[in-house]
């Protein structure tokens, strides 16, 4: 069994790079943001953090159809359950950081340090995340075609 393909190629390794840059850029502005204090920042965090949330979505189902497409006892099997495990907190963490931030504006209070920590935090769950997926691919092939004969 196979996982999500379009014209043979999996989908989930094109569409985790937008939730992979939106969220770890949303850790800059949020520093830049509490930084400066200015606005403009909290605000383009925000709506990363916003767009990053919602380009996971479709990230993670096609995650889940690789992961149950994997064959039992292959080489990868615990590492894709490492993998979905961390990226699946790092979820949490965003969605956790969007909640505490209520919306564009600047945070205020203890939210600003809940923001920065919740932002920090899913940084560096989507950093181990993302190398446990790297590890797949490229130590197990895990998503690759067989090299044409010949």
């Amino acid at each position: 069994m196979r996982g999500a393909r379009f014209a043979g190629h999996p989908i989930h390794p094109a569409l985790v790079h937008f939730p992979l840059a939106l969220w770890s850029t949303t850790w800059a502005w949020d520093v830049l943001g509490a930084w400066t204090g200015a606005q403009v920042w909290w605000q383009t965090g925000f709506w990363c953090l916003v767009a990053g949330t919602v380009m996971a979505l479709p990230a993670a189902i096609t995650g889940v159809m690789e992961l149950t497409a994997l064959e039992k006892g292959h080489p990868a099997e615990d590492i894709a359950m490492r993998h979905m495990l961390l990226m699946s907190s790092a979820f949490a963490a965003y969605l956790a950081a969007l909640l505490v931030r209520g919306g564009p504006s600047v945070p205020e209070g203890l939210r600003v340090y809940a923001a920065l920590a919740l932002s920090t935090g899913g940084l560096g769950l989507l950093a181990l995340g993302g190398w446990y997926g790297g590890r797949m691919v490229y130590e197990h092939g895990v998503g690759r075609s067989a090299p044409p004969e010949g």
